[in-house]
């Protein structure tokens, strides 16, 4: 017979697979192995994350009784693969009903919000740079067509060199700035980023996990 909390009880059996991979992440990120990083983020956190996805969005009553022992076998599966103990996932499962909106994953979500908000701003910023820049390049090009003397030509191109030089840096800063937005949406679409510190209060997380909350550059 499946447990009446089962859904609750999988997605914590899932969670704490990307819990310890997330750690095992960190480590290998803190001694510069990038191809052991690498064959987690590929072998263990996209297949995962994938179920853990399904999980959320599964309806158990809309499953037929042999689905259900099926989706309970394969849950069963990856718990005793990953050597997690129903002890140990049932403790996770009181932690996160103790702390609620005081845990960890609370503080993680709107950290990574203030984040993604303060990247748009500095975005904005940037955007508005690049059209200035842009007006001006144009307006020089307009210029340098209209422009017969070669001297004053010479002086048109010396002044556009450096606007030009000014539009690649921004065009550069902007794509980073690119990556780590969508990098911080992905974080807060995919959830499990920030739920793995369900289990823990604010305070412990806060003092633990200090890197967390290194600020985007």
């Amino acid at each position: 017979m499946i447990r009446e909390d089962f859904k609750e009880y999988a997605i914590e059996i899932v969670l704490s697979v990307l819990r310890v991979t997330s750690n095992q992440i960190d480590k290998f990120n803190e001694i510069g192995d990038l191809s052991g990083k690498e064959i987690l983020e590929e072998k263990v956190i996209k297949p995962y994350e994938k179920i853990y996805g399904a999980l959320l969005e599964m309806d158990l009553n809309k499953l037929g009784d042999e689905e259900k022992e099926n989706l309970v076998k394969s849950l069963e599966d990856i718990r005793e693969k990953n050597n997690l103990s129903v002890e140990q996932i049932e403790k996770n499962l009181e932690a996160k009903e103790k702390y609620k909106k005081e845990s960890g994953a609370e503080v993680v979500k709107r950290f990574y919000k203030y984040n993604l908000n303060r990247l748009l701003e500095k975005k904005d910023i940037l955007v508005e740079k690049y059209n200035n820049l842009a007006k001006e390049e144009e307006k020089l090009e307009n210029l340098l067509k209209d422009t017969i003397q070669e001297a004053e030509q010479f002086d048109i191109i010396y002044q556009l060199q450096p606007v030009r030089e000014k539009l690649r840096e921004v065009e550069k800063k902007y794509l980073e700035l690119e990556k780590k937005i969508e990098t911080i949406k992905n974080k807060l679409e995919s959830k499990w980023t920030y739920e793995i510190y369900s289990i823990i209060s604010e305070g412990e997380l806060l003092e633990t996990y200090k890197e967390i909350f290194k600020m985007e550059e």
